[in-house]
């Protein structure tokens, strides 16, 4: 019996009923069709019938095989929504429905279809083509797909183009396959009903060649353990939901350039083998899924990663892998982020990062250079003890934190292969410093940093350097793992032109390093350096440094009421003033007036020095007071005429057997007691001296009498101002 139906000429309805439509060609084999003669317009005609009017039986065409199918600006509907099913069926050309709208369900799982022509079509209704193949291309530009799209276990033979489509409803390429390019540039995908957990899914998916989805906007949207056999380019992309990449491999170039992740992102255990671009990214994160806002757990880069200027909120890069250049230059992490046991192969560089949050880079591994020179250390206080934590980290080779800015900082239990460069850096809480050197050039710089308080400690072994050249330093205590090697901790410090006082209620404290400088003579101006070992120190150490270095720590000392110490740092620093006026005297540039006074200045500062120890050796000077006039006693006694007194009837002793005698004895106390006279100049005139000598000697013990009284007094004011 042949079905036929009445169908309008250009479309699936119209004002009025049309010829007869025999619907029954839809069934032929194309070699039934071929010998009956129908043409491929009565095939349309057929289908358009069909979907209008056409029974749930009629409409069942599975398995099917019809040629192309031309739709182009016709409107496909029907008096139901029972869906025209293609389940199965073979569309030997391609499927053309530009500028048309099709508003009623179709399926084509299972189908293989010679290709889609679909610019600007519209389906208001379910689009099924799950298991399809695709021989042909597909370009579907500003399509529109209103309804559900199911495109799961498809296999696209030839380039697929979606750009600028609208997906409104639930989509899914799940498991899909595309062997020719894909693009997606631009597209739509909203999703607005709550059947699936996503609204968009690609789960499983291969792409062979390229695929684009630049500029392309989803919703909710899954790519777990997608295949991208070729660039992946989802440069200017915008995610406002949730977006899941957990497991998908990127064989070549992953592109995310400015791309705006503003829910939860996932890319835990993705593998990236070309570059990862995610320059100027965005990652503003939500509170619904992850525990982070962008989860890079155990990804595995194999190339550059680009993050450069890209903005997160909170994130997690947890045992992940650099291989090549990590780059996160001027990146910005608003809330909390971690690097805990991450692995950079190459480079680490975050120049002038900035970290609103905590971050942990605990049990990191550098391989290589790491570069965080400006960045930003802000921190917060719902996450670690410290605003930023590099305790258990690695350094291979040299590590660069010039300029930057932290707060609390821990590298605990760190080791150092390198040069740790803290040039210009600023500590406003504290820092705890426990570290250990791989090789014996490592050493610490902390010239010019500013460090309020804080704690380092040496190792047990493998103790590291500490260059404190220019630096700023509060009460910060530094400490030895075992109490023995307490006497040699001030060997690895390097205080040179240090500030100790910056810090108001903040004063480094030397008391407790007391036997420690007792033992190496109060220097505290060099370190024990390596053999070979060149640093670039920021001060040439030349004797006015050194002299102002110990000026600072005098006045830190005294500061802090410890006498002792901050009258030995005193004599230090006269002692490198002297050397200081010595370079002037032998510089022959200087003038030769310049030259006399620091001549005369150097001998000054070597007589106070000699003489009372620049008032720190008050006892020196006074047992030179009370000895000095012995010192003229033999000249009297045994010098004859010349250096005769009145003293003892002017008797003086010729040999020093006299001198054992009782009359040497009263001759020896009587011209003792002439020098004392003389040299207190008390003169009780009954007493003087004789010979030319005498009188000479008399005068100049006058003379040092009151020289030396006044050392004493200067010795005793001096101690008594510490």
């Amino acid at each position: 019996m042949t079905n036929t139906r009445q169908s309008g000429e250009t479309s699936g309805g119209g004002d009025g009923p049309g010829p007869a439509v025999d619907t029954s060609v839809l069934e032929l084999s194309p070699a039934e069709r071929e010998e009956q003669g129908v043409a491929d317009e009565a095939i349309v005609a057929a289908f358009l019938a069909v979907a209008r009017d056409g029974s749930p039986d009629e409409k069942d065409l599975q398995g099917v095989t019809l040629p192309a199918l031309p739709l182009d600006r016709v409107v496909v509907e029907g008096t139901d929504r029972h869906p025209v099913d293609l389940r199965d069926a073979t569309i030997e050309g391609p499927i053309s429905a530009e500028f048309a709208t099709v508003k009623v369900p179709i399926l084509l799982d299972g189908a293989t279809v010679g290709g889609f022509q679909l610019d600007n079509a519209r389906f208001e209704d379910e689009l099924s083509c799950s298991g399809i193949e695709v021989t042909g291309e597909i370009d579907a530009f500003e399509a529109r797909f209103d309804g559900d799209a199911h495109f799961d276990d498809a296999t696209f033979e030839e380039a697929v183009s979606f750009d600028e489509a609208i997906f409104d409803d639930d989509t899914d390429f799940d498991d899909a396959t595309f062997e020719g390019a894909a693009q997606f540039r631009g597209t739509e995908f909203h999703g607005d009903s709550n059947l699936l957990d996503d609204n968009t899914s690609f789960t499983g998916a291969t792409f062979a060649d390229r695929a684009a989805f630049d500029q392309a906007e989803f919703g909710a949207i899954h790519f777990e353990e997608v295949d991208f056999e070729d660039e992946a380019v989802f440069e200017e992309a915008k995610f406002p939901n949730d977006a899941e990449f957990a497991d998908t491999v990127f064989t070549e170039l992953a592109d995310f350039d400015e791309a705006r992740f503003r829910e939860d992102v996932d890319f835990s255990g993705a593998t990236f083998h070309d570059v990862a671009d995610f320059e100027g990214a965005v990652f503003s994160g939500g509170q619904r899924s992850l525990e982070e806002d962008a989860d890079f757990r155990d990804v595995v880069f194999h190339d550059e990663a680009d993050f450069l200027q890209a903005s997160f909120r909170s994130a997690t890069f947890r045992r992940s892998s650099f291989e090549a250049l990590a780059h996160f230059e001027a990146t910005e992490f608003g809330d909390d982020v971690i690097f805990t046991e991450v692995t950079f192969a190459d480079v680490a560089d975050f120049d002038e990062g900035r970290f609103d949050g905590d971050a942990d880079f605990s049990g990191v591994h550098f391989g290589d250079r790491c570069d965080f020179r400006g960045a930003e250390f802000r921190g917060g206080d719902n996450f670690l003890d410290h605003d930023v934590a590099f305790t258990g980290a690695h350094f291979d080779a040299d590590a660069d934190f010039a300029s930057a800015q932290f707060s609390a900082a821990s590298f605990d239990d760190t080791a150092f292969g390198g040069a740790i460069n803290f040039r210009d850096s600023r500590f406003t809480d504290r820092i705890d410093f426990s570290a250990t050197q791989v090789d014996d050039d490592a050493f610490v710089d902390f010239t010019r940093a500013k460090i309020r308080t804080g704690r380092i400690n040496q190792p047990a072994e493998g103790w590291v350097r500490y260059d404190m050249t220019l630096a700023s330093i509060g009460d910060i205590d530094l400490s030895v793992e075992r109490k023995r090697d307490s006497t040699q901790l001030l060997d690895y410090f390097r205080f040179c032109r240090t500030e100790f006082d910056e810090f108001s209620d903040h004063e480094f404290d030397f008391s407790d390093h007391r036997d420690y400088l007792d033992r190496n003579a109060w220097e505290i101006h060099t370190f024990d350096e390596p053999a070979g070992a060149d640093p670039d120190y920021a001060l040439e150490m030349t004797p006015e440094v050194i002299e102002t270095t110990y000026l600072k720590a005098k006045q830190s000392a005294q500061e802090a009421g410890d006498v002792k110490v901050a009258g030995e740092f005193r004599v230090k620093r006269q002692q490198y003033s002297r050397q200081k006026n010595l370079e002037v005297v032998r510089d022959a540039s200087v003038g030769a007036w310049a030259r006399v006074k620091n001549f005369g200045r150097a001998a000054e500062n070597y007589f106070l020095g000699i003489t009372c120890g620049y008032g720190m050796r008050p006892i020196r000077i006074g047992m030179a007071f009370l000895i000095a006039p012995l010192l003229y006693v033999p000249f009297y006694v045994f010098g004859g005429s010349l250096f005769a007194t009145s003293a003892a009837d002017g008797a003086q002793i010729a040999s020093l057997a006299t001198l054992l005698s009782n009359d040497g004895a009263r001759i020896l106390f009587e011209n003792a007691r002439f020098s004392y006279i003389s040299y207190t100049t008390i003169g009780y005139g009954f007493i003087g001296p004789e010979g030319m000598g005498a009188e000479v000697l008399a005068a100049s013990e006058a003379y040092l009498g009151v020289v030396l009284s006044a050392l004493l007094v200067y010795a005793l004011v001096k101690r008594s101002e510490l």
